[in-house]
Parts: structure tokens; C-alpha cells; sequence
């Protein structure tokens, strides 16, 4: 299924590498996963989060506050084809291993632009005995796939190539687009903000694709810890819009009781 993210010619198995007819070559990495990063463009070098970034990720699902998201995916996912899923934008890699635990017989990609990200997901992969799940190291709107292969395209929290997605996915493929609802985090929020604002929920609609369903999840929850709670912050794009005098608030809270409210848009290629 892979292409060689140069020519776009089919990847072949070689020893602890990849290769195309045009014997352009990629390792494996010793953790699993692989760069398929089109080394002629210069930014890729510094794309994707920082190994700071997906510590972070890390630390905070270890909470397992996210948990209830996941099974709803899978959920979701058990009632459609599912033989070939792709986690666009894939992060750490929690979503994308839930995926590739709950259905065993699906062969699952995760993508994502750090190679800090693909690698802690591979080395979880490995040690969990996930042989159906593979990272690469990938743009999202430059995916190194088939035209046509795909079954699922799964988009957490990231940005939509919706092009991309229509071009990977078979005629009635699914994409599932996960996005924050009107109350998410609202408790972070009501530390954070003297004026916290809810969220404004969107369910666009792509070329080539109808939307199905829309599904909510809400619940509340409880997260206990300093750095567990900063760690989701950091995880959030209020990190990036949040003066530094509201950050420190942070500094004094161990304990978050927030509602959690996601949306799960479905839509179908036509």
C-alpha cells in the first residue's frame, strides 16, 4: 500500500527497508515506524510536534480520561468496513493502538508529521504485540498510499485533508471527523479565563463526500495531579493562545473537574 513519497511509485519490503522500482530507499526505524517524509522539501525536517509535546500526550492518557473517546471510535468503527483504517494525524499513537487492538483483523496506518510521535506509537506497538499496526512519518495532505485502498480515514482533533482522504478512500469509504463540542473542557477553561467562552461547533461539508451522522459524547470526569492537568493544557490549542498570567494559574490546581464533549461528524465518499 505504501508509495515512495518521491516518484509515487509502490514501495516494496526489502531487508530493514523499503524500496521503489527507482530504487529510492527508506529504513525502518529500530522502534517500527518509518519516514516517509519527501526528503527534497526543507520544512519537513522541523514538522510535526516536539518530543515535549507528545510527552505530554503521553503522560496525560496514561490518566485514561480520554478513554471514553476512543471506545466511541471503535464503536462507531465496528459498524462499517474497516478492513484498511488510516489515523491521519495520528500523534502519540493512543487512538490509533486502541484502533488496532479492538479490531484485530483490520490492518491500521498511523501517520503523523513527528517522528517523535510515530516513534513512541511504534515502540508502544511493538511492546504490546500490535503486528496489524503500522506508524510512518507523513504529511496528511501528502499521504504515501494508493489511490483507492483505504475503508476508513479516522481525523482526531487535526486538521482535514479532506482532497487527500477522498483520493485514498474506496467509493463508500468513511471519513470520521472528531471535534471539540460547546462545552469541552470547560472546567480548564473556568481556571484559565475570567470570561471563558464556549466552543463553536462546525460540520463542514467536502467535496466528494455526504455527511451521514453526526454522534456527541459527554461526560464528566475528574483529573487529579499538577502535571497531569498541564500536561492535558499543553496538549490543547489554548496552549498556544493563553497569556503567560493565565498559564500560571495552573501553577496551584491538582485537582480539574471538567466536562468532556466530543463530536463524531461521519461522512461517506460518494
Amino acid at each position: 500500500m505504501f508509495l515512495c513519497p518521491i516518484c509515487k511509485e509502490e514501495l516494496f519490503e526489502s531487508d530493514n527497508s523499503l524500496k521503489c522500482p527507482k530504487n529510492h530507499c527508506f529504513d525502518f526505524a529500530k522502534s517500527g515506524y518509518i519516514n516517509l517524509l519527501n526528503p527534497g522539501k526543507k520544512n519537513n525536517a522541523r514538522a510535526g510536534d516536539s518530543k515535549e509535546m507528545i510527552s505530554a500526550r503521553t503522560n496525560f492518557f496514561k490518566c485514561e480520561a480520554y478513554k471514553p473517546i476512543s471506545d466511541k471510535l471503535c464503536e462507531i468503527i465496528s459498524k462499517i468496513d474497516n478492513y484498511i483504517i488510516v489515523d491521519a494525524g495520528c500523534g502519540e499513537g493512543y487512538y490509533t493502538r486502541n484502533l488496532a487492538k479492538t479490531h484485530t483483523e483490520s490492518t491500521v496506518l498511523g501517520f503523523d508529521m513527528s517522528k517523535f510521535g510515530c516513534e513512541h506509537g511504534a515502540k508502544e506497538a511493538k511492546r504490546e504485540n500490535l503486528v496489524n499496526l503500522h506508524y510512518a512519518v507523513s504529511n496528511i495532505f501528502e499521504l504515501p498510499v494508493s489511490n483507492s485502498s483505504v475503508d476508513v480515514i479516522t481525523s482526531l482533533f487535526a486538521p482535514v485533508a479532506y482532497e487527500e482522504n477522498a483520493r485514498l478512500l474506496k467509493k463508500g469509504g468513511h471519513m470520521i471527523v472528531v471535534s471539540a463540542g460547546i462545552d469541552h473542557l470547560d472546567g480548564l477553561k473556568s481556571i484559565l479565563y475570567d470570561m471563558p467562552y464556549s466552543n463553536e461547533e462546525k460540520f463542514l461539508s467536502y467535496e466528494k463526500f455526504s455527511l451521514i451522522s453526526v454522534e456527541n459524547l459527554k461526560y464528566d470526569t475528574q483529573i487529579i495531579g499538577n502535571d497531569t492537568i498541564k500536561s492535558l493544557f499543553t496538549m490543547t490549542p489554548y496552549y498556544h493562545r493563553t497569556s503567560l498570567s493565565d498559564k500560571e494559574k495552573l501553577d496551584r490546581v491538582d485537582y480539574l473537574n471538567t466536562t468532556v464533549e466530543v463530536n463524531f461528524a461521519i461522512y461517506k465518499k460518494i
